[in-house]
Parts: structure tokens; sequence; C-alpha cells
């Protein structure tokens, strides 16, 4: 379930033992201090500084901005451990479907497409198809807030509709402050 604060979402997944990366990234979101890049002060891009001048603080480092990086692995490996969930992960292959009627993604033309093009990829009913979805995402307008979290998450397209579509199935990929 989608909680109402990000303490909240951070104090749930902690308690589920799902926890995230911080990742540095530049302010204008020019690229990520990450892998080879980790050790750099300044974007290759723009060359604006990783960290904010502090006076105050003595030397402690403080990044202008920080992408939370939840892996995903853990995070199916979790559908599969519980029985609950993991029974209803082939639902999409097994169910009936009634022509003219969508009430799942399976049922549409996209999906049948991509199992003509992908045989071996739909043959097994235990891999995993994913939806992605966004919050708050608005690439050319302005912002009237000085601060927002855009949540990236995933949806599993594998389970039945009234799971698949439901808050408690939908879990977060990555989220950073703007």
């Amino acid at each position: 379930m989608l909680k109402e604060n990000f303490y909240a979402a951070k104090s749930m997944m902690k308690i589920l033992g799902l926890g995230y990366q911080k990742i540095n990234m530049c302010p204008y979101f020019c690229m990520l201090y990450y892998l080879e890049n980790a050790e750099m002060t300044e974007c290759l891009t723009c060359g604006h500084s990783r960290y904010k001048r502090r006076t105050d603080r003595g030397k402690t480092l403080v990044t202008y901005k920080k992408l939370r990086y939840f892996p995903i692995t853990p995070r199916m490996q979790r559908l599969f451990m519980s029985p609950r969930t993991a029974e209803h992960m082939t639902w999409h292959q097994a169910h009936h479907v009634v022509d003219g009627v969508m009430v799942h993604p399976s049922n549409g033309e996209a999906w049948k497409r991509f199992n003509s093009v992908h045989p071996h990829f739909s043959a097994k009913s235990r891999n995993v198809r994913l939806g992605l979805c966004t919050d708050r995402f608005n690439p050319f307008g302005s912002f009237a807030a000085l601060y927002s979290c855009w949540p990236v998450m995933l949806t599993v397209y594998n389970l039945p509709p009234g799971m698949c579509m439901s808050r408690s199935s939908c879990f977060y990929l990555l989220s950073y402050p703007v």
C-alpha cells in the first residue's frame, strides 16, 4: 500500500527488509555519481559541483540531489517466496479470455503482439511482465512547489486484475526529490 509520506514508506520498507540505495545526482539531472563516476565531484556535462558549499558544518559534504534506488531483485523474489502471491504469478496465462472484453492487459493487442514476437519469453508462465508507472511527471511545465518527490513504480502484470491494479502490488523502483 502506498504511504502518505516518504518517512512512512521508508519505515515500512525497513520492516520488510527491503532497503534502498542512495545515489547522488547532478542538480540539473545531467548525470548520476554512480559506479565509475562515484568519486567525481563535478558533473561531466555541465560542470556543476556535486556538493553544496557549507561553512556552518565544518567538513560535512552535503549533495545537491539524491536519487533513491529500490533494487528490483529482492522485490521480485518476495513475490515468489510468498505462497499466497506465488500461485497468482501465472494467472495471466491460465485465465479465460472473453472476446471483446478487456479486463487485464493480457487481453490486449500489445500483449498478443509481444507473445508472437518473443515466443521463448511467453512460453514460460513464470516470466514476469512489468508496467512502469510514475506520478507527478510534468516534463514541459513549470513547478509551483519548491520540493516534490517523483516516484517511479512498477506494476506486476502477471497477477489477476484485482491484485495487479491494486496499490499493494505496486512497488517503488526509484524516487528522487526535485
